[in-house]
């Protein structure tokens, strides 16, 4: 596996450094070369993008998640509790890639 930029090991954890946009169409996540993109259908206003992100997570890696900074940023570091990169990416494959 290629070593990704926005994907981070840091003990049995994993750090996913994530590129948001609300407002959009649709759910999804999205990888690319340089990041990896979530959009959300959900506004950036009274928590209600960063709930959604985190429910977006936790069905798709199946673990805890925690929001580790950018509560208020489009760029957010989210932790997978017990999760390796490679199980990372595995869970990631067939997402939209760019």
């Amino acid at each position: 596996m290629r070593k990704k930029s926005w994907l981070k090991s840091d003990d049995k954890d994993t750090l996913v450094i994530v590129n948001v946009k609300t407002l959009q169409k649709e759910d999804q996540f999205i990888i690319n070369h340089e990041s990896l993109v979530v959009t959300v259908k959900a506004p950036p206003t009274k928590g209600k993008a960063n709930r959604k992100l985190l429910r977006m997570f936790r069905k798709k890696f199946q673990t805890e998640v925690i929001l580790e900074s950018g509560q208020t940023s489009s760029m957010k570091v989210f932790r997978l509790k017990s999760l390796s990169p490679q199980q990372t990416m595995e869970a990631l494959r067939g997402e939209v890639r760019k």
